[in-house]
């Protein structure tokens, strides 16, 4: 088994000049809600080049996101995250929206749900300990079966009981540790780098963000 933790960010803009799909969910229409995002990405000063990770939905993966439309992102958090415009700082407290999807053997068995961010790689991490049995990545988030060498996504008997959008691929997913454990050190590394790239934007933007890195990955000053 080959898994994969394939971390994505949201990236959602609305324009009233631009018409909403009159048909949805997005994951059935991916042609129609791709046109969208893309025009109001675009309206909203992003470039042509940002491409979803799945042609309709508005998850992006941090990896294919060009420094110009991070700095724009980095711009629409501190309007949405802003407090205080008046001190002179700028101090963001929120990690990014999006979160992971779980990929295992070449196909998506998961998404990252409402709420969930980046930071909950340590969820993802945690499932890794045998004492930890509380998992989220968004609402509603699967129950957890841990075995000696396996964990168990059981995504019937969820604490919140909502639809899953888009709906998973099975009602119980199996996900080997050692695998899991792979995985998570590889994404990691994703972050390390793009950490290193937020760092970068900050800089030379002449930003000044404290703890730019930590927040916008994990919502904390680590």
């Amino acid at each position: 088994m080959k898994v994969q933790l394939i971390p994505v960010i949201e990236i959602t803009n609305y324009d009233d000049d631009i018409q909403v799909p009159l048909f949805s969910p997005y994951w059935e229409f991916p042609d129609e809600w791709q046109d969208y995002h893309m025009s109001a990405n675009i309206k909203a000063d992003f470039s042509g080049d940002l491409k979803p990770y799945v042609k309709g939905f508005s998850l992006y993966k941090i990896t294919e996101i060009s420094d110009a439309d991070l700095l724009k992102v980095i711009h629409k958090e501190i309007e949405i995250q802003q407090a205080d415009e008046d001190s002179g700082t700028i101090y963001l407290n929120c990690s990014l929206a999006g979160g992971y999807v779980l990929n295992i053997d070449g196909a998506d068995c998961y998404f990252p749900q409402c709420c969930a961010d980046l930071g909950d790689i340590e969820d993802w991490e945690d499932l890794l300990d045998d004492d930890h049995s509380y998992f989220y990545m968004g609402h509603p988030s699967p129950a957890i079966e841990k075995y000696d060498h396996k964990i168990i996504l059981d995504f019937l008997n969820s604490e919140i009981q909502e639809n899953y959008a888009p709906p998973v691929s099975d009602h119980r997913i199996e996900v080997d540790k050692e695998a899991l454990k792979i995985a998570v050190a590889h994404v990691k590394k994703e972050l390390h780098a793009f950490a290193q790239r937020l760092l970068n934007i900050n800089q030379t933007e002449n930003l000044n963000i404290p703890e730019i890195d930590k927040i916008l990955m994990y919502g904390t000053e680590q």
